[in-house]
């Protein structure tokens, strides 16, 4: 079978009723070890582990206990880091980080509204709270968390390199907030604003599809508003980004569960469908991570540069480049990031 469809249906989805335990298909599996290094692959290791029986086989149960440990690290720093900003009156939110199933994640994004002066705020409150600075660039700082292995990645535009590709104005609109299982209270991006910039950053920074991004997705999709949703889309500029993602989901979930969600559906109707991808990710044999084609990408960049704040980004990004030093250290990132099978 596909490993991919085999992935897939164990883990299942909120639009499938449960057919059988997971302890039943996992025994049906009968490729543990390769499928979770599919998972590890695709971003999906505790997500995965919490859907199977965690008891199977000793080495993976010490694995996902971890796992569990690392989740209730990552709410305590995420706490920390919202806690040590809002206490400088930093107006902020967490993105990317949170999914709506359960994950792990290796770091913690932030974006700072308002100036830069917000920003700076940001980073000297975080130093000032024991955090250690670890680099810069354009548009963003990395900062080690205090106490676990944590990076806070601060940034003061949503931006890859010099090259803004989410308003990240558009988006203080869209801001929520959520206590944590710990019980701390956090601003988050909403359902609409956090899928849309997941969707963004997988083409437009990552180049790449990981089954973390197809979950994600179907997982949003009961808590957003379809038209809210569309509309920033459209006034964010990314509705390429949007619709080759949103093909290669419907595509997996047709042929995994054998239907495509209504409100998937509702957003194809709106976007259309991205043949291109479509075609490709078939003829891939659904294999994942999937890398989008460079003209998805090339696209996705020439919409973006309709925003004057992108376009403005792009041209910088431009001149940066005719610097030598610039130039040598962005293309090397560059090709690692080409020839990387994940990220």
């Amino acid at each position: 079978m596909n490993l991919t469809l085999e992935f897939l249906r164990i883990v299942g989805s909120p639009f499938e009723p449960e057919q059988v335990s997971a302890k039943v298909r996992m025994k049906r599996a009968m490729k543990i070890n390769r499928l979770y290094s599919y998972s590890v692959k695709n971003r999906m290791q505790f997500h995965f582990l919490d859907r199977i029986d965690p008891h199977v086989g000793t080495e993976l149960h010490g694995i996902y206990m971890a796992e569990c440990s690392r989740l209730v690290d990552t709410y305590n720093a995420i706490g920390r880091a919202s806690k040590t900003l809002a206490c400088a009156d930093v107006n902020y939110a967490i993105m990317k980080t949170i999914r709506p199933y359960r994950s792990t994640t290796v770091d913690i994004d932030i974006v700072a509204f308002g100036s830069n002066l917000d920003f700076q705020g940001g980073k000297k409150a975080l130093i000032a709270s024991g955090y250690t600075m670890l680099g810069e660039g354009p548009q963003s700082a990395t900062i080690q968390d205090p106490e676990i292995d944590m990076k806070v990645d601060l940034y003061k535009e949503i931006a890859v390199s010099h090259i803004i590709y989410m308003d990240k104005q558009k988006l203080a609109q869209h801001l929520r907030r959520v206590e944590l299982p710990n019980g701390e209270q956090v601003t988050l991006l909403s359902p609409e604003a956090d899928l849309a910039t997941v969707l963004a950053h997988s083409i437009i920074k990552e180049h790449m599809y990981t089954l973390s991004e197809f979950y994600t997705f179907i997982h949003y999709l009961p808590q957003i508003d379809i038209r809210r949703f569309l509309n920033l889309l459209r006034e964010s500029n990314i509705t390429v980004s949007s619709r080759a993602h949103a093909t290669i989901t419907a595509i997996l979930h047709k042929e995994a569960f054998g239907t495509v969600p209504q409100p998937l559906r509702a957003i194809l109707d709106q976007l259309g469908t991205d043949m291109l991808e479509s075609l490709r990710v078939r003829e891939n044999g659904l294999k994942m991570p999937y890398k989008y084609h460079p003209l998805t990408v090339a696209g996705s960049l020439l919409e973006i540069a309709r925003s004057g704040k992108s376009r403005k980004s792009i041209g910088l990004q431009i001149l940066r480049m005719l610097r030598p030093s610039f130039t040598k250290q962005f293309t090397k990132l560059l090709l690692d990031h080409i020839m990387r099978e994940t990220y």
